[in-house]
């Protein structure tokens, strides 16, 4: 995908979760995060107090509510699973929010 189309699919993306989902917090991380030339997906971790218990029917979900043909993996955690993963060292977690572009919150 072009640079171009992605950071305009992004903004759509964004502004649809922001509308239909209500989240706290939207975080841009991975390829489309860093700027990278081959941007394959578009990577978000969200941050939202009211959502299923599982992980998978979390991202069911958000796929019903956005409308787009972009490839995007939705990661969606509760505030107090942020807090509880940040404070083990959860590297992945920490490379998030260390590296990762706050679109909301």
């Amino acid at each position: 995908m072009e640079q171009s189309h992605i950071f305009k699919e992004i903004e759509a993306i964004k502004k649809q979760i922001i509308e239909k989902y209500k989240p706290e917090k939207v975080i841009l991380f991975g390829s489309a995060a860093k700027g990278d030339k081959e941007i394959n997906d578009i990577d978000l971790f969200i941050v939202k107090k009211n959502v299923p218990y599982y992980g998978a029917d979390r991202m069911k979900e958000l796929r019903h509510l956005i409308d787009t043909d972009a490839p995007v993996d939705y990661i969606v955690y509760k505030p107090d699973e942020v807090e509880e993963r940040l404070s083990l060292g959860d590297p992945f977690i920490r490379k998030i929010f260390k590296e990762g572009q706050v679109l909301y919150g």
